[in-house]
């Protein structure tokens, strides 16, 4: 067994944070010797079927790559304390990600024995407190759909959830009835649970009378994409359209189940970066293992341990906890005070991040005129915005003048011809600063930016940050 081995052996059994800091320092390095086990981050509880654990995972791996370590995973399926330590005995990880999102297989930080963790989205829970943890801005994701809501003039608000107890659920519905309340308006708040796939279709068999009740042009914000098809099968059976007779927004911008898939791509979403979220939690990781761990701490950390393995599973959460984690994409802030974790106390070294945009669809488009030269319009747009496309030039392919066609074109998408290019001229700037090297500096002309000026105010406008800031937080 080499030094390493050892070292990392003994953060396993939790006695030896001190070992873990040092393999990290190692394998960011590149300094570990000739035979040296490769060092492993551990990602558990992970369910591949849900795109959004697929989405953490690439990140978790993007980071991994860079530094030459790897990635492992206790899929849920076998998620359990003694896989667990089965796991931490036979992959000896330098750090571990966690999941928090099925009751059943939620693991306790003790668990870990020392080895350091960082958790999506943890519970608000004692047994929880102060860990490491990847966040989601739910005010911002709240704010965000109610400026796509409010674009219509709606007479009225509503916001609907299959859950209540989760934080994530409460810090969402409560931002988005204090936009209204900004606003003058009224929301309404309802839930409907559910369980399990199995009763979805119950569940949208309770909502058919409820949508069926909605004012007409009524602006709904489901909690996440998952709660927002319900609503939208419910309309279905109801007669009832969007954006005709009501407005809708989900949030996550992944989770498009097979059965629902046409549905699902009707449906306007804020979009949140899981893979930024897996990135982010292997950075963590990282900056933990640098700053090492004092002996007492360690000590006491072993203490809680032994007190703890005696009840391994936490009981069930009331309720049902959401098969969707919120950590999104953007610039890594400060943490501060807030509700959000643990009896409003922010976690240590949290990372939190705003959303990133609204995928507009169907659900938010206007009124729902069908105007086939304002559908060919938005078709052109996806194809040539990148290449100089303008408001003047889209015009002048259309009979009228430019001011008629302006006006045509907001009645039936819900925004302007302008925003829609430049919506999909800042998708491609991000898919390019993610996943290229191209240069900063040769980003706008590519994406079809008059100056790189402009595209600098119109990327910090949009996204809270720099070109420049958004690589960075994914390199």
């Amino acid at each position: 067994m080499t030094e390493l081995d050892k070292k990392l052996a003994k953060a396993a059994t939790g006695c030896g944070a001190e070992a873990v800091r040092q393999a990290f320092v190692a394998g960011s390095h590149g300094s570990i010797g000739h035979g040296a086990r490769t060092p492993v981050i551990l990602y558990v509880d992970c369910n591949f079927v849900s795109g959004i654990d697929r989405k953490r995972m690439d990140g978790l791996r993007r980071y991994a790559a860079a530094r030459k370590w790897r990635v492992e995973t206790l899929e849920h399926k076998d998620c359990s304390p003694a896989a667990l330590r089965e796991a931490l005995a036979k992959y000896r990880p330098i750090g571990c990600a966690a999941e928090c999102c099925y009751p059943d297989t939620l693991l306790r930080p003790a668990l870990f024995r020392g080895v350091p963790v960082v958790y999506f989205d943890p519970p608000d829970r004692p047994a929880w407190r102060g860990v490491r943890a990847v966040s989601c801005d739910e005010v911002a994701v709240a704010k965000m759909a109610f400026e796509e809501l409010s674009s219509t003039s709606p007479p009225a608000y509503a916001v609907v959830s299959h859950w209540k107890t989760d934080r994530w659920v409460r810090e969402r519905i409560d931002a988005f009835r204090d936009c209204c309340r900004n606003a003058g308006a009224d929301c309404t708040v309802s839930y409907f649970p559910f369980k399990c796939d199995a009763e979805f279709e119950d569940c949208v068999g309770r909502m058919v009378p409820w949508v069926s009740a909605l004012p007409r042009r009524c602006a709904v914000f489901a909690v996440n994409d998952q709660c927002a098809i319900a609503v939208a099968k419910a309309m279905a059976d109801a007669g009832r359209s969007f954006p005709r007779t009501m407005t809708l927004v989900g949030a996550d911008g992944v989770w498009q189940p097979p059965w629902f898939e046409e549905l699902a791509e009707t449906i306007s979403s804020v979009r949140l970066d899981f893979e930024l979220a897996g990135f982010r939690a292997a950075q963590l990781l990282a900056e933990r293992a640098k700053r090492g761990m004092t002996t007492a701490a360690v000590a006491a950390n072993d203490d809680v341990a032994s007190r703890q393995m005696t009840n391994d599973i936490i009981p069930s959460l009331r309720g049902f906890a959401a098969p969707v984690i919120s950590a999104t994409g953007g610039p890594s802030l400060p943490a501060k005070p807030a509700s959000s974790l643990s009896g409003g106390k922010m976690a240590v070294n949290a990372a939190i991040f705003p959303p990133l945009m609204v995928d507009r669809r169907k659900s938010t488009r206007g009124y729902g005129r069908r105007e086939p030269r304002i559908l060919e319009a938005m078709e052109m747009i996806r194809r040539e915005a990148c290449e100089g496309l303008t408001v003047a030039k889209l015009a002048q392919r259309f009979r009228g003048t430019r001011r008629l066609f302006e006006i045509r074109f907001r009645e039936a998408a819900g925004h302007t011809a302008l925003d829609e290019i430049i919506n999909v001229r800042l998708d491609k700037a991000m898919e390019l600063l993610a996943h290229t090297d191209m240069p900063v500096t040769a980003i706008p002309h590519f994406c079809g930016f008059n100056t790189r000026l402009d595209f600098w105010k119109v990327f910090r406008r949009r996204t809270g940050m720099s070109p420049l800031q958004f690589r960075n937080d994914r390199k």
